[in-house]
């Protein structure tokens, strides 16, 4: 007898393997929150979100359907198309504004009034970029 079983050799690897995979899947499960908190994302930035929220306060002269859609593609450009993960006040529109129809597949107006201001906000939540007076 050379102290070794017959299937010991099998069992060793079939376990190594198991461990392997196990820690494998549970760093690709987490692999944000690692991330996150080891702070690593001046050396590796492909793993953290891009830029944070910043509301910018702009003047138009009018309110149109045109601008709502310029402001509004520009907010889903940075906040929803990267799903972005927090509510983000985008822009505040300043300007005459007169209740319009507008439709876009990734805003929604819910703005019936007359208004000197329109705010242009991401909810993360519901992925949607709402226009509010």
């Amino acid at each position: 007898m050379k102290g070794e079983m017959e299937l010991e050799f099998v069992f060793k690897m079939f376990i190594y393997i198991v461990v392997v995979l196990v820690v494998i899947s549970l760093i690709t499960v987490f692999r944000k929150e690692i991330l996150s908190s080891l702070n690593l994302c001046q050396v590796f930035p492909q793993g953290c979100q891009s830029g944070e929220c910043k509301t910018s306060e702009v003047s138009e002269a009018v309110i149109d359907s045109n601008a709502l859609k310029k402001y509004c593609d520009f907010c889903w450009g940075k906040t929803g198309s990267k799903k972005y993960g927090e509510n983000c006040l985008c822009f505040i529109l300043k300007g005459n504004f007169t209740p319009l129809t507008f439709s876009n597949q990734n805003c929604l107006l819910d703005c019936s009034k007359q208004a000197s201001a329109v705010m242009i906000n991401y909810d993360y939540l519901l992925g949607k970029v709402f226009i509010k007076c």
